[in-house]
This record gives C-alpha cells, sequence and structure tokens, in this order.
C-alpha cells in the first residue's frame, strides 16, 4: 500500500516499466470483480486513503481521497450542515469515489447522471500526473480550479475515466458535489398496483422540477429493507405491503423551508388527485416504514449484513439505465425468465430510480439466494445470463459493463470495441492497468 501520491507514482511507472499488471482497489466492498485481477499482478490498495481534504459549503464541493467512505464522509458533512450524494442505502464501507466513478444513481433526481463529479486526479500507467476538468489549468492547490467543474479544455476527460474499472489510470482524490441538508422535510409514500400507473405518475411529478429524493421500491425490495427478524419478516412484510411503493421527500433549506414545503406539496398532490392515487405520510398496515426512512433515508446501511442479503444469505443483481417508460417490458420479462428456470418472481426485488427528472431511469432486479445451496447457485447463474441477454434484447442500457455484460455491450458492437481498445493502447500501450476488463 503506497502511502503518499509520490510513492504511488514510483509504484505505477515501476509496474509499467516491467509490465506488471497493476490493478487498483478503493472500497472495502467488492461485489463485481472489478478490483479481482485477471492477468495477475498486484492489487494496489488505497482504501487507507481516508483523508478528506476540504469541505467547501459555498460551492458545495468536498475534496476527498479514494478511500474515503460513506460512512466517514456523512458524519463529517452533517457537521457543516450539507449531506453527501449516495445511493440508496449504501454499504458503510462503500467508497465515495468508486461510487462516482461507476456512476451510481444518486437518490436526488434534479441532477445528470454524471454531474456529481467535478475534477480528479489521476495516476497515468507511465506514473505521470493527470487532472480532469478546470483543475488542469492550474493547480488546484492554489487556484482552487478544481472547484469550477468538469469543463476542462478539450475532451470531457471525467466521462472517460468513470466507469473504466481503473483499467485507464488510478485516481488518486477528486471533488465531488455535496448538498446541503433540508431543515424541514415531508415524507410520502404513494402505493400502486400497477407499475405502468406508478410511471405515469413520476413522468408527471419530475417534469414540475419538485421534491428531493424520489424512488420506488416493489414489495419484495422493501421487505428486504424493513424486517428486522429475517426471513419471517420478509415473509410477514410482503403479504401487507403495496405492490409497488413510490417514496417521495420534499424538502425545505434554511430560506423559507415552509414556503418551499408548501408549494412542491400542493404540486405534488395536485398530480395526484389527477392520477386518482392517494400518498401517505406512513403505510398503514407497516407503521415502521415511516420512522426509518425518516431516518435513514440519506444515510448507509446500519446492519452487519446487507439489506440485499437480508432474507436468503446472499443475492446477485442486475441494472440498467432505460428510458422510465419501458420499464414495465422489462419487469415482465424478467419475471418470464424467472419462472423459466422455477425460480418465485415474487422474491425479486425490484428498485426503480428516476433520473434526469423522469427521462431515464435506474432499473435494478434483486435477486435473493441461498449460497450454500448448490441447486440454487446453479439456477440464480443461469437466471443472472438469460436475464441480462433478455434485458439487452430489448434494450437494456448496461453502462457498468462487469462480466457477461461487458461480453454483450463489447461483443456485439465491433466500433465501439475497437474504439475504446484503440484509447487503451494508446494511454496503457504496455497494457498493466486492470488488463482483461475491456
Amino acid at each position: 500500500m503506497p502511502e503518499n501520491v509520490q510513492q504511488l507514482r514510483e509504484l505505477v511507472a515501476y509496474a509499467n516499466e516491467i509490465r506488471l499488471p497493476v490493478v487498483p482497489a478503493s472500497s472495502g466492498t467488492h461485489t463485481y470483480g472489478a478490483a479481482v485481477p485477471r492477468m495477475g499482478g498486484m492489487v494496489v490498495d488505497l482504501s487507507g486513503w481516508k483523508k478528506i481534504h476540504r469541505i467547501d459549503y459555498r460551492n458545495r464541493a468536498v475534496r476527498i481521497d479514494p478511500g474515503v467512505t460513506y460512512d466517514q464522509l456523512q458524519e463529517e458533512l452533517e457537521k457543516q450542515g450539507l449531506r453527501a450524494l449516495m445511493p440508496l442505502l449504501p454499504r458503510r464501507d462503500q467508497s465515495v469515489l468508486t461510487a462516482h466513478l461507476e456512476a451510481h444513481p444518486m437518490l436526488i433526481p434534479e441532477f445528470n447522471y454524471s454531474e456529481p463529479l467535478y475534477t480528479a486526479e489521476i495516476v497515468m500507467p507511465q506514473g505521470d500526473i493527470f487532472r480532469t476538468g478546470a483543475a488542469a489549468m492550474a493547480p488546484p492547490e492554489t487556484t482552487h480550479t478544481d472547484l469550477i467543474g468538469p469543463w476542462g479544455p478539450g475532451f470531457d476527460w471525467n466521462r472517460l475515466y468513470t466507469r473504466a474499472q481503473g483499467t485507464l489510470g488510478i485516481v488518486t482524490w477528486a471533488n465531488v458535489m455535496a448538498e446541503p441538508l433540508p431543515v424541514k422535510q415531508k415524507l410520502y409514500f404513494t402505493p400502486f398496483s400497477a407499475l405502468e400507473d406508478l410511471v405515469s405518475f413520476i413522468y408527471k411529478v419530475q417534469r414540475r422540477w419538485i421534491g428531493y429524493e424520489c424512488f420506488a421500491l416493489n414489495r419484495s425490495c422493501l421487505s428486504m429493507i424493513l424486517g428486522d427478524s429475517m426471513p419471517a419478516d420478509y415473509v410477514k412484510l410482503k403479504r401487507v405491503l403495496p405492490e409497488y411503493t413510490l417514496l417521495f421527500c420534499i424538502g425545505g433549506l434554511k430560506r423559507f423551508p415552509d414556503e418551499r414545503i408548501a408549494y412542491q406539496e400542493a404540486d405534488f398532490m395536485e398530480n395526484a388527485r389527477e392520477c386518482g392515487v392517494r400518498p401517505q405520510s406512513t403505510l398503514s398496515d407497516v407503521p415502521q416504514a415511516a420512522p426509518f426512512f425518516e431516518k435513514h433515508l440519506r444515510r448507509c446501511w446500519h446492519k452487519d449484513v446487507y439489506w440485499k442479503d437480508s432474507c436468503k444469505g446472499a443475492s446477485t443483481d442486475i441494472f440498467f439505465l432505460t428510458p422510465m417508460g419501458k420499464a414495465p417490458s422489462f419487469v415482465a420479462a424478467m419475471k418470464e425468465e424467472a419462472r423459466n428456470v422455477q425460480y418465485d418472481p415474487d422474491d425479486i426485488g425490484i428498485y426503480l430510480q428516476p433520473i434526469e427528472n423522469g427521462r431515464v431511469c435506474h432499473l435494478e432486479f434483486i435477486i435473493p439466494y441461498n449460497p450454500n445451496d448448490a441447486d440454487e447457485c446453479a439456477l440464480i447463474r443461469r437466471l443472472h445470463r438469460s436475464a441480462s441477454e433478455r434485458a439487452y434484447a430489448l434494450g437494456a442500457h448496461f453502462t457498468r459493463t462487469y462480466g457477461i455484460w461487458a461480453e454483450m455491450v463489447y461483443g456485439r458492437n465491433a466500433v465501439h470495441y475497437q474504439t475504446a481498445k484503440m484509447i487503451k493502447e494508446t494511454l496503457d500501450p504496455n497494457n498493466i492497468m486492470n488488463p482483461g476488463k475491456m
């Protein structure tokens, strides 16, 4: 583990000289194999780089090392009335920087998919320092150019390194977005029996540019989150929860919070009346839902067993981007593939996160299974492959190309693959940076 940037540069330069593969890792959680070497070499562990360099309230930005976790960052930001942009209930030891580089969907719907990452510093395969966005123009330590944003000279280098899985260099710090914490808020649960109706309602609401958090969970997914005594609570909750639940939070900041909540609430309720739905301040049959999300909505998962693994011991997932109106067809296809391999489709968790104010959504299928059951593990592998293939055929956009998804994306688009390969060969001619992942 290098202790500073200079040591890292020397290590990478030496590895490049002897053509030793280098695989960067910064998170305590490795779920999809991005930090697992495919061609040997060494893993450069940056999880100990935990410095929060600067919190800038006025510019709503924070500069962090790759090992800074959501649990660590949120604790520090809250002291200054700020919040980290985070996915839904992330693991406590998840690297913030990794989440941004992999373009995890963030709960706040007001921003574009990749915008939370402003600028970054990268150690290139030859050991050189490269900075993205405005940080490339002048030393950020003296000019604070890293606060200006991702708009640097020439190409949008941030997008090049986002989702690259460490194949083009190692990020040593990044400047990412933070947002003020609301001083007041109202949380609503809106039940739906049909996904089509839910999607139509989200379109209406988000086109008005109202609300903070806005996402939907099916009864299986919500049962994983709310259950305490598993799997008994999981079974009980599934009996009483609605088929789908939209969680919508309205927040007010320091200036006129009551007024902000009032007019957004009025818009929200007007949309609800037009669609014939009834938002609730809690779920009538599940009274613990409201206090749970009021406490944990902007925090990490608080238990040792992660919520996706809670009901059966393990899980796998399939996630991609799609126009939100196509979500029902993907859900129908997923359930059909589950029935084909004799997996109960009602056990599949469905998480829908609108992005870009309703135009695009992150759609995620969470598939729980018993890791100690060899037959079920084999079944899950078949289901994951067949459902991924089916989703890709329907137009799923796999932005994070892990495993089979890389095979589908690169194997069926020769021009895309050759272009990516040329970029990789230009920046990393000795192919030392996480080889085999592109």
